[in-house]
């Protein structure tokens, strides 16, 4: 049987559809899912001023922190350290920088206030333990708006295969995982939306078990020509203007959302062609 539900969590609408010898038990596995999910989101998120890492960020240190966040950061700094810096979760503080400038004059922050605010991006300054999570300057702050997506896609796919779903797809705003013995015997076919057209798509992907995370100028957009969006170098504190669109296919989840994430951002002189 064949169950799928949808709802907006994360801040995207999430889609799950199971596979399942009964469908009753689909039904219950789509609902422990989003459970799941908003669970997850209740640690991770940057947008909820209850969470752990908001906590971390009011004040630059977070005790004991859960082992869920400890996971996401760990594997966060592995992720800066192979791409050099191109991915890294303290750029918070320039991402902030662009949504307050935006939404309060509507323009880009001035060349003065994209440096200050480039002075506490570093994602060596960020200390991360068992016992606690530590900012080296209480100024700085932490975004996982490009990991823990994935991160929480993968537990969800998890929570479904313990589950006994045969096949399972799991789609967070584009971000889409796949898993179960009868996805690896007959893959789901994805559509690859086309960044300048929202009705039509660039290509399709097979994917059985892996994942697929997008990136681009058209998701979280400061302006019309898209010359400003969410994306932001860490070494030059601005977007990049290509490419419009990366995809990177990997699995587990989280590892292809890192990637899609650094690859616009490869270095200095990609982020200012």
């Amino acid at each position: 049987r064949r169950v799928s539900g949808t709802r907006l969590r994360m801040g995207t609408v999430v889609t799950i559809t199971v596979v399942h010898p009964v469908a009753e038990a689909a039904r219950h596995l789509v609902a422990a899912s989003f459970a799941e999910i908003e669970r997850l989101d209740g640690l991770l998120s940057r947008h909820r001023p209850d969470t752990p890492l908001a906590r971390l960020n009011r004040t630059g240190r977070l005790n004991a922190p859960p082992s869920e966040l400890l996971d996401v950061l760990v594997r966060a700094q592995e992720c800066s350290r192979r791409t050099d810096g191109a991915f890294d979760v303290t750029v918070a503080p320039l991402l902030q920088l662009y949504e307050r400038s935006f939404a309060d004059g509507g323009v880009a922050p001035t060349r003065g206030e994209v440096e200050a605010a480039r002075t506490l991006v570093d994602h060596s300054a960020l200390r991360v333990g068992e016992d606690a999570v530590v900012l080296a300057d209480p100024r700085m702050s932490v975004t996982l708006d490009g990991i823990a997506k994935g991160y929480i896609v993968d537990r969800t796919i998890a929570v479904l295969v313990r589950g006994g779903a045969e096949r399972v797809m799991v789609n967070a705003g584009g971000d889409v995982a796949t898993a179960g013995s009868g996805s690896e015997r007959d893959p789901w076919t994805i559509g690859i939306q086309d960044p300048h057209d929202p009705t039509d798509y660039v290509g399709l992907v097979r994917l059985g078990g892996e994942c697929i995370a997008t990136s681009g100028d058209y998701i979280g957009s400061f302006t019309e020509d898209r010359s400003h969006h969410h994306i932001i170098a860490p070494r030059t504190g601005r977007p990049p203007t290509q490419p419009s669109s990366v995809r990177a296919v990997a699995a587990p989840a989280m590892q292809a959302a890192a990637q899609s994430t650094a690859l616009p951002v490869p270095g200095t002189h990609a982020a200012e062609a």
